[in-house]
């Protein structure tokens, strides 16, 4: 092999490693700062700091949540056995997904059925399918926090909203699509633990 060759070689390889640092180093970079915007939000939302907030007079939702990226975000959920927290912003655009969890905006914030929506790829909620009776899902809003359990995940048809309609018990209804069904949503519903 000539020099040229060589030096060639070690250029396009000393390349390779130069992009596939930076790559990861961007990715590095943004998971922590998600890490952060969730704990921030965790922290704003904890149960003595809302009192604080609640005790103001004239609150709107607005003065009670935070905003993130320029989104109102509504809370934080959190799902142990698929290891995934998020943050829970408010409405269900797609571009409100692209950033992370949705809240059905006509549904409860806290009490009743709390409606959210994510997509299925990604880091989101490519796993919810493996969620199962019992399972543990933390939400914190900005009105409270709540601990439900996995009651039942089942495909519905994509035009079936009865899942989202309000409940007399605390319920918390998850949506996402299923790979390859565009017509099924999985609906995970769980109910607080008290």
């Amino acid at each position: 092999m000539n020099k040229k060759v060589k030096k060639a070689i070690t250029i396009s390889v000393i390349i390779v490693i130069i992009i596939i640092a930076t790559v990861s180093t961007f990715f590095i970079v943004k998971y922590f700062m998600n890490k952060n915007k969730i704990q921030d939000a965790s922290e704003y939302y904890t149960e003595d700091k809302i009192q604080e907030r609640l005790d103001c007079d004239n609150n709107s939702k607005d003065d009670l949540t935070l905003k993130i990226d320029g989104e109102t975000v509504v809370g934080v959920i959190k799902i142990p056995k698929i290891n995934y927290e998020g943050l829970v912003y408010e409405g269900t655009s797609l571009a409100t997904l692209d950033k992370g969890i949705g809240h059905f905006e006509n549904s409860s914030y806290l009490d009743g059925n709390v409606c959210l929506a994510g997509h299925n790829y990604t880091g989101v909620w490519k796993k919810l399918y493996t969620l199962q009776k019992g399972d543990k899902i933390t939400y914190i809003s900005f009105l409270g926090t709540k601990e439900y359990e996995v009651d039942k995940s089942i495909a519905i048809d994509a035009n079936d909203w009865s899942s989202l309609e309000d409940t007399t018990d605390n319920t918390l209804t998850l949506i996402t699509c299923i790979k390859n069904q565009p017509s099924q949503r999985l609906c995970v519903q769980a109910k607080e633990v008290i």
